[in-house]
């Protein structure tokens, strides 16, 4: 075969010959009658063939899409399998005895209200909402199977979840104890490539899929599926469903307008309908509107009470903190450098973190920045994409002379002597130095403690993880947990096999205190200390061992 009889498509070499033959039928459909001048004006040949070769490329693209995405899938599974492990094991190991086992009377006095109207469960974190859930998905599945023997048209479940880490954590559980096919999906396994054909497939197989709440919005804006063609919508976290949210589109746009018989069971779970500073009865009538559901939740309290642990609180006094100060790195940088666009958050962060956490913190912002080359190049690249975004252009000398001041504020930086930090140091603020002192007393005294530490900015995780390695008890073994976002500059990429495995070497006790941004998809279910979870960080998944978290 030389090279004419090849065709290349989106990189891929193809044989021309099998590809042509498929393209014949379509090209002879579309030719026009050469007999009748008045139908058609004419078109080329080569556009016809070219047109009708575009839509063959579309056709064997989406089918493509697939196959790439189940093979880049077996391949990422080698290197993150143990990630998805971790995630079903403390899964399993948490909720798979509380599923197998006989519910509570509560769970089953929410079932029952599940099975006769659409209902928003509200109960504490570890009170087991997910085996509710599993209870109406049986139910739910034993009537799309008594359906289906009278020849009604087939219908699915969907499980819809906020962020990816609880595709893999609800699908587990799910996975584990309902004997049906259950498939999972989110938006990084390409499935916005799949094509109509492929989601068919798809909705076919499987009696219940967990996907992220985007992944169905897609699905319904593309009209892959109908409302009609789904019997159940459970939303985990429900109180997300706000705005524009994917919650919320998918009630609007697409459940609002399906006519009332073809319009699937609705069942919501939160520890709280609201997430916010708002009026709580507001909110929650709000929620129950735009969900067409009635919160609920258990008659007697004291069932709930005494299936979920509470936590002791304790409150650690410190000094208010002082202002915004400038250190002297700051004003250096700032009387040089303050110009530069691409600095402006490090000097943010740096002053924020001065009446935070003390003039120590504050100058290892730019430590972690500017000392570190790799750090620079993001940099460096950042000013390149804005610079070539401006218009109109503007001379490249200009860029060179940002770039060559961004290098010398780097070489300052290196430079600098950022002394040596104690715990009573007064480089570190009251609240720093509090924090240090309780952390270090609480490991010294029961060394067996895990612990979780919330904070509110990933910055602060990153300092605060330098700080507890330079003044922490030899007890601490810390780990950072700041989510997977990607593409800030000066900003720690994670990627999710790296959180996974941190809270896996957690499980383990290899590491007993995390530092938890709330960009961290975040933290739930953990063992005495519920409220604190989440209301900080929300989403994530189950830590069940933890015994103290600092907020």
């Amino acid at each position: 075969m030389d090279s004419n009889d090849l065709m290349l498509f989106n990189d891929e070499v193809l044989p021309r010959g099998d590809i042509e033959d498929d393209l014949q039928p379509r090209i002879s459909e579309v030719d026009t009658d050469d007999d009748d001048d008045n139908t058609l004006p004419h078109v080329p040949s080569g556009v016809v063939k070219r047109r009708a070769q575009n839509a063959m490329f579309q056709s064997w693209f989406s089918k493509r899409a697939e196959t790439i995405t189940k093979e880049e899938e077996r391949a990422e599974i080698k290197v993150v399998e143990d990630e998805r492990l971790s995630t079903r094991s403390l899964v399993l190991q948490k909720e798979s005895n509380v599923i197998i086992s006989d519910p509570r009377e509560y769970q089953v006095e929410l079932f029952e209200k599940a099975k006769q109207q659409n209902i928003i469960a509200v109960l504490d974190t570890g009170s087991g909402k997910t085996l509710i859930a599993v209870l109406l998905l049986k139910h739910i599945i034993d009537q799309e199977h008594e359906n289906r023997a009278r020849g009604l048209p087939r219908r699915v479940s969907f499980f819809l979840v906020n962020c990816v880490t609880l595709v893999f954590q609800q699908f587990s559980v799910l996975e584990c104890n309902l004997d049906q096919k259950i498939e999972r999906f989110c938006g990084e396994m390409g499935c916005d490539l799949w094509s109509q054909e492929i989601w068919e497939k798809h909705l076919s197989e499987n009696m219940v899929i967990v996907c992220t709440a985007e992944v169905l919005h897609q699905c319904l804006m593309h009209s892959f599926i109908k409302m009609d063609q789904i019997n159940l919508l459970i939303f985990d976290e429900a109180h997300h469903a706000k705005k524009n949210h994917p919650y919320a589109r998918i009630i609007k746009d697409f459940y609002v307008d399906a006519l009332a018989h073809g319009r699937p069971k609705i069942f919501g779970m939160t520890a709280s309908p609201v997430d916010a500073k708002v009026d709580v009865v507001k909110a929650a009538k709000e929620l129950e509107t735009l969900l067409h559901c009635q919160v609920a939740t258990t008659s007697d309290l004291s069932l709930l009470r005494k299936a979920v642990s509470h936590p002791e609180e304790v409150i650690i006094a410190y000094n208010p903190a002082a202002i915004d100060m400038e250190t002297q790195l700051y004003r250096l940088m700032k009387a040089q450098f303050g110009d530069l666009e691409i600095l402006s958050k490090f000097f943010r962060h740096s002053k924020e973190a001065s009446s935070e956490l003390g003039a120590w913190c504050a100058d290892q912002v730019w430590h972690s920045t500017l000392a570190n080359e790799e750090e620079v190049r993001k940099l460096e690249r950042k000013m390149e994409r804005d610079f070539v975004a401006i218009e109109p252009p503007l001379p490249a000398a200009i860029l060179d002379a940002q770039i060559s001041r961004l290098r010398m504020a780097g070489k300052i930086v290196e430079a600098h002597d950022f002394g040596s930090v104690a715990a009573n140091n007064d480089s570190l603020s009251s609240k720093a130095q509090s924090l240090s002192h309780y952390l270090n007393s609480i490991f010294e005294k029961t060394p067996e403690t895990k612990c979780i530490v919330f904070v509110q900015k990933r910055y602060t995780a990153r300092l605060l993880g330098e700080l507890v390695s330079r003044i922490g008890s030899a007890q601490i073994r810390l780990g950072i947990l700041i989510g997977t976002r990607s593409g800030d500059v000066g900003d720690l990429n994670v990627s999710f096999r790296q959180q996974i495995m941190t809270l896996m070497r957690f499980r383990k006790g290899e590491l007993n205190c995390l530092v938890c941004s709330p960009l961290f998809s975040g933290i739930r279910d953990v063992a005495n200390s519920d409220k604190f979870a989440t209301s900080i960080a929300e989403e994530g998944l189950d830590i069940p061992d933890c015994n103290l978290v600092i907020r």
